[in-house]
């Protein structure tokens, strides 16, 4: 009887370890109203070395249908490439990708970046655990050489570079007012750390097409948790319509910044 009992009870819990997995996925799942697969966005791109912003090439955001793990997802792609005069100084051939499932709830993401001789590939995997909380494998080398193989849990929902920025959009700021904020959970690199999405108003932006644009304003906080310390990481401006497309993406990087403009769009949902 008491071998019996304990098995039921050993059973029991994990269950509710099961339970408590599924959770945090069903947690994490959002509505999408605002893009869908073969949406394609083309930028201008810009660098900031002191006060003025130099033309520095091209980039795109891209929505395909994919599969991971055998099931059906969505694979975010940004390509950046360096041109013009600002090539000379400093080359750049940059891939990004997230994979997310269509409720965008995080599932990998790749870097593969060639940046003045340095070539770098970046590989993370989510895992949601049974016992509750997600498990993220980050592994970064560069030239062929590991820099580090690292293992990041959350409690919560946990965002890339990249998924960021297509679950900004789909956020309610119908609601909000200037200074509200939601905070995720975000990996930069080794390290998890806060981040904020913080609502800065509607602004209009001038964009590449030769069109203003009604944006909403975010500001995307960096928040170390040991420090307390607050590091703006994005500035993003999407428009205030049914399609929420990123106008203007500002990038703070350890020297300068970067700027992308949107130059043209093809495959709205809306």
């Amino acid at each position: 009887m008491k071998n019996r009992n304990e098995m039921v009870l050993k059973y029991m819990v994990l269950g509710l370890c099961l339970l408590c997995g599924m959770n945090l996925k069903a947690q994490c799942k959002v509505e999408n109203q605002y893009f869908q697969t073969g949406e394609v966005l083309t930028y201008d791109m810009y660098f900031k070395y002191g006060i003025l912003y130099t033309k520095a090439g091209t980039s795109s955001l891209s929505v395909t249908d994919d599969t991971y793990a055998g099931n059906d997802a969505y694979r975010m792609t940004l390509e950046a490439k360096s041109g013009g005069i600002a090539k000379s100084f400093f080359s750049m051939s940059d891939t990004l990708s997230s994979w997310m499932t269509k409720k965008l709830v995080p599932l990998a993401y790749a870097k593969d970046a060639h940046e003045n001789g340095d070539y770098t590939n970046e590989r993370a995997v989510y895992t949601y655990l049974p016992e509750g909380g997600v498990s993220l494998r980050n592994i970064n080398i560069r030239n062929e050489k590991l820099r580090y193989d690292t293992t990041l849990v959350s409690d919560n929902c946990m965002y890339d570079m990249l998924s960021i920025v297509y679950y900004a959009r789909t956020l309610e700021y119908a609601t909000m007012k200037k200074g509200d904020k939601k905070t995720v959970s975000f990996f930069s690199g080794r390290k998890k750390v806060d981040m904020d999405i913080e609502y800065h108003g509607v602004e209009k932006v001038s964009a590449n097409d030769g069109k203003k644009y009604n944006c909403i304003k975010l500001v995307l906080m960096m928040n170390e948790r040991a420090f307390e310390d607050k590091n703006e990481a994005m500035k993003v401006f999407i428009t205030n319509d049914y399609n929420r497309i990123p106008v203007r993406i500002d990038s703070k990087l350890k020297v300068g910044s970067t700027r992308a403009v949107l130059k043209a769009y093809k495959g709205q949902r809306n």
